[in-house]
């Protein structure tokens, strides 16, 4: 295989013995966490022993300025890449001195070293790296991402998106793929009809190879030449090295699904006997090296994990709701301006602002989305900062976050049926120990060009660090978008569909909300009416009719679902001692629920009756709305729930 090999012939001896002591560290490692029966102190253990060249190839062929995104089989990778051993066993034994505070195990995003960090879903790293590459893009940089993967991950939608993008866009980034025979325990004709991972570049329209993934130079040159050729502008390649792992998919799989013979006939070929050989012919490795390079091993893994393992700190809490950012915004004045009309607006003064803001999503550039929010910003702030992608679900929240760990803040359009898988890759990659300046903006509900998404996509309220704001109105949208934008963190816009195109006065000049704090609409010591959204206008119709029958309400729009303002809700209370809750969708399980549950605990003495959800009558929406489709709250059933708290 030498004429695989090219870009090889560039390394010195001192960088052949380098790639073999990483090969040499990755096995004792492992095997030193397993017999210790380590693994699964403090972080579920994925062994990789037998895949050690694709690793260390893989990872050595980029520059020091590159990215990486591994997975959770990489953690010999992720050392080659910078990570310390000191770093890597903190996160593993899950000490809260190491770099993931005790909540992650090696895969704490690190930007400044180029890593991107490590999900549950192996696949988001590469949707993360393809992020990357865009920020390189964007900037005009001569910077190359790498993601590494299984070949089982690539066989799921999230990868398919990034590779997609990738090719598309023309991306500076490389996809490898480490096919080690087994996705879990299904062997790769379970997961493809394909041969080869590579084979499906021709889909893509890029270049595809296949390497042999047990020798280290072979991974190394064919890696090192997509590097290049994606440094140069050739858009992305992909590279799979075949190979195999010696044990099974995490600590404590027996891999009886294994074929003995294959097994054994793959354990002959073991990477690292292999290489000591070729370093032996080029007389650089005799026993002597080798036995002291091995002893200096040993006796490193040993030391340093005796010390982490005195380290305090096991599983410390994860972090509090992200603080509230923004301002409060002036009071309703100006021109009527629709809701749609109004966050394109702030989208156009922050980019005009900040000149690292860029939009991403389906159509952002043409139309302007699939509700035109964006329509015209390409024209004015050029392709490179309003980027139509070919992705519409996980892909563009992996992309999303790539883009902000390297210094964008983009601002990306999902629909909210895709938005449970977005959030799982958001939540992967922001863990709270990096910040992550991007907003998701997802249409959601009934509405014009609606395909009655959920109203309220409310798992995100439910992930520590993440703001969830929803607009009841045009100076709502563009006050809260303007603050997400400008937020430290991760924020999940909810753009209820129904609103669009309602307009309202909109105040003159740049102005932003304050997440996480309430607004009160209308007061009352009557009843307290706690909305959001598009509930908000059923509300306030509720409450004019209350009034005219002598009963005053208090409307609060709560405008943050996460973290929702609490005291705001407990003033209220304690003031007129009851509580309606209008729920913009289907009760089970909503922000309504929460908001219920904890005002019948924290203001239980103030209640001088029973807290009251009111919500859209439970059905299947249809596809297309029609009459008396209009989804939420009927303000009929609010002004029944308010007149009948205000007579006990």
């Amino acid at each position: 295989m030498d004429e695989m090999r090219g870009a090889a012939v560039e390394l010195s001896e001192a960088q052949l013995l380098a790639l073999y002591e990483w090969m040499l560290t990755g096995r004792i490692l492992e095997s030193a966490l397993l017999e210790a029966g380590d693994a699964g102190r403090g972080a579920f253990l994925y062994p990789a022993s037998g895949q050690e060249a694709a690793q260390v190839g893989f990872a050595s062929a980029l520059d020091p300025g590159d990215v990486f995104a591994g997975g959770h089989r990489g953690l010999l990778a992720a050392l080659v890449r910078g990570v310390t051993l000191e770093e890597a066993l903190l996160d593993l034994f899950g000490k809260a001195a190491g770099p993931g505070r005790g909540r992650r195990g090696f895969g704490t995003p690190r930007p400044e070293r180029g890593l991107l960090g490590v999900t549950g879903d192996t696949a988001d790293g590469a949707a993360a790296a393809v992020g990357a590459a865009l920020a390189f893009h964007v900037r005009g940089e001569g910077r190359v991402a790498l993601s590494l993967c299984g070949e089982g991950a690539a066989a799921t939608g999230t990868w398919h998106e990034a590779v997609n993008t990738a090719s598309v866009l023309g991306l500076p980034v490389v996809f490898a793929v480490e096919n080690n025979q087994y996705a879990y325990s299904q062997p790769n004709d379970g997961v493809s009809r394909l041969a080869y991972t590579a084979h499906r570049a021709d889909g893509y329209g890029i270049p595809g190879i296949v390497v042999d993934g047990n020798d280290v130079l072979e991974v190394y040159s064919a890696a090192r030449e997509a590097v290049e050729k994606a440094r140069a502008g050739e858009g992305p390649s992909l590279v799979e090295a075949v190979t195999f792992r010696h044990h099974g998919h995490f600590v404590g799989d027996p891999a009886a699904y294994a074929d003995p013979e294959a097994r054994r006939s793959w354990l002959a070929r073991d990477p690292l006997p292999r290489y000591e050989e070729y370093l032996g012919t080029r007389g650089l490795l005799d026993g002597t090296r080798r036995a002291h390079l091995e002893e200096k091993v040993r006796a490193r893994v040993a030391r340093t994990a005796a010390w982490a393992q005195e380290q305090t700190g096991q599983e410390v809490e994860a972090p509090p709701p992200a603080p509230a950012a923004g301002a409060d915004a002036p009071p309703p004045a100006g021109p009527a301006v629709s809701v749609a009309a109004a966050l394109g607006c702030a989208l156009d003064e922050e980019m005009g602002r900040d000149e690292a803001v860029v939009v991403l999503g389906p159509d952002a550039g043409g139309p302007g989305g699939r509700h035109g929010v964006t329509r015209g910003l390409r024209e004015r702030w050029g392709p490179r900062r309003v980027i139509d992608l070919p992705a519409s679900g996980p892909g563009v929240a992996g992309i999303a976050v790539g883009a902000a760990l390297f210094g964008l803040k983009p601002v990306a359009e999902v629909p909210a049926r895709h938005l449970g898988g977005c959030l799982g890759v958001l939540a992967g990659h922001a863990g709270g120990e990096v910040p992550l300046s991007l907003v998701l903006r997802a249409p959601c509900g009934p509405g014009p060009r609606s395909d009655w998404d959920p109203v309220e996509a409310s798992g995100a309220a439910r992930h520590p660090g993440f703001v969830v704001a929803v607009p009841s109105g045009a100076a709502a949208a563009k006050g809260l978008l303007s603050a997400a934008v400008r937020h430290p963190g991760p924020v999940v816009l909810l753009e209820p569909a129904r609103l669009y195109e309602a307009a309202a006065p909109l105040p003159p000049g740049e102005f932003q909300e304050a997440l996480g704090k309430a607004r009160t609409l209308r007061p009352g010591d009557g009843v307290t009416l706690v909305a959001w959204g598009a509930a908000v206008g059923a509300a306030l119709g509720a409450a004019e009719v209350a009034a005219a029958q002598g009963v005053e309400v208090e409307v609060i729009d709560l405008q943050t679902l996460a973290p929702f303002d609490r005291e705001a809700v407990a003033a209220s209370v304690a003031r007129t001692g009851r509580l309606v809750v209008a729920e913009d969708d289907l009760p089970y399980g909503g922000p309504g629920a929460e908001v219920a549950a904890w005002a019948a605990e924290a203001a239980f003495w103030h209640l001088d009756a029973p807290v009251l959800r009111v919500a859209p009558p439970p059905r299947r929406l249809p596809f297309s709305g029609g009459p008396g489709e209009e989804g939420g709250p009927r303000p009929a059933d609010l002004l029944a729930a308010v007149l009948s708290l205000a007579r006990t």
